[in-house]
């Protein structure tokens, strides 16, 4: 009788287990969009700043996840206040055509994100895989029963979409012969290995969430949600991007000067760059690489037009332009001429200011 009443006394009881985990799992999901929600706003800053387009898809990337979100978070809500979660609705597909919709939206952004950096401008390109996914996560839905293998085959169109658009960035990356590309994509090679990496990690929590866990008992400090639809990996995935969207927005801002950003460096040539130094030219030239190709597009500018303008918006001279291209000098003047004539830019400064302004 003592051993059961000192067992008892210290085993913590379901329901306060419950509501521990309910509690927690409320507010992780609030710190998930509140996070989509800050990451958007960062985004949108930029957008009105910058006149960047590329802004455009990561803000509504965030507005997407943020609203798939919230639907999970609600249904979890409505579910817990009127019904037990059991087989019957733990690997349904609520709101079917809302999850579509929303999950087509949520890749055509990661698409176009991703076609940004590969400086690819074609609406077929990312129509496409969108369409793909919303026709085969239709036809499960119809012609596949009730299960687990249903709802995994569903949420797994998803990752599929993301590992093509990644595996496409990959292979471009090793076939592309334009250098100003192939340098963007090699200083984003942590990224892409990183997402990845969390696409093969939503996928094994999918699978063993869905087809191998067994449905949370009443008895389960997990009752009343739906870990089936939620995906923890995925929320890692999400917020890592974040990160790396809002550490560049703001990159961007900080270089909004009224007069245009050069590179810095040591007064004492003998002397290396400083942190701060190397910090703001390594932003500088981030910044050229990202806004480059839209202008050049914008201006007809050839590839060698491209990487010449690149290194002279670094502020380098001529002289240092033709030994890092390995070209004659008088080269890099006729192609300077070309590129102020291309821009209707009458100098030098004109033309850095142009580039910064647009």
């Amino acid at each position: 009788m003592q051993v059961e009443l000192f067992v008892g006394m210290r085993a913590p009881t379901p329901r306060g287990v419950v509501y521990t985990v309910s509690m927690f799992f409320f507010v992780y999901t609030i710190a998930l969009l509140v996070v989509c929600i800050i990451t958007a706003s960062v985004c949108s800053a930029a957008l009105l700043a910058t006149h960047g387009r590329r802004y455009l898809p990561q803000i509504l990337f965030f507005v997407f996840y943020c609203v798939e979100t919230s639907s999970i978070f609600a249904s979890e809500w409505a579910v817990q206040n009127i019904f037990e979660i059991d087989y019957s609705n733990y690997y349904d597909v609520d709101m079917p055509v809302f999850r579509i919709l929303v999950g087509a939206g949520i890749l055509t952004c990661f698409w176009l994100m991703a076609f940004e950096l590969l400086d690819i401008h074609n609406v077929r390109a990312v129509v496409i895989p969108a369409v793909a996914v919303v026709v085969a996560q239709t036809l499960i839905l119809v012609l596949m029963p009730y299960g687990p293998l249903r709802q995994w085959l569903f949420y797994t169109m998803r990752q599929v979409s993301l590992g093509a658009c990644l595996a496409y960035c990959y292979l471009y990356t090793r076939h592309t012969k334009d250098p100003v590309t192939k340098q963007r994509l090699m200083r984003r090679r942590r990224v892409l290995g990183l997402l990845s990496l969390l696409v093969l990690c939503i996928l094994a929590e999918d699978t063993y969430v869905i087809l191998i866990a067994p449905i949370p008992s009443e008895n389960s400090s997990f009752v009343g949600l739906f870990l089936s639809s939620r995906n923890f990996s995925e929320n890692m995935m999400m917020l890592y991007m974040a990160w790396d969207v809002c550490s560049r927005a703001i990159r961007d801002l900080r270089l909004r000067y009224l007069e245009p950003p050069t590179s810095v460096v040591p007064t004492n040539p003998l002397e290396p760059e400083t942190r701060e130094q190397k910090t703001h030219n390594t932003d500088i030239v981030a910044h050229i690489e990202s806004a480059l190709p839209s202008y050049a597009a914008k201006h007809g500018l050839s590839k060698r037009e491209r990487e010449v303008l690149a290194l002279a918006l670094q502020g380098k001279s001529n002289r240092e332009i033709a030994n890092e291209l390995v070209l004659a000098e008088g080269t890099i003047k006729t192609h300077l001429h070309n590129i102020m004539k291309k821009c209707g830019q009458p100098n030098r400064e004109a033309l850095r200011r142009d580039f910064w302004a647009s």
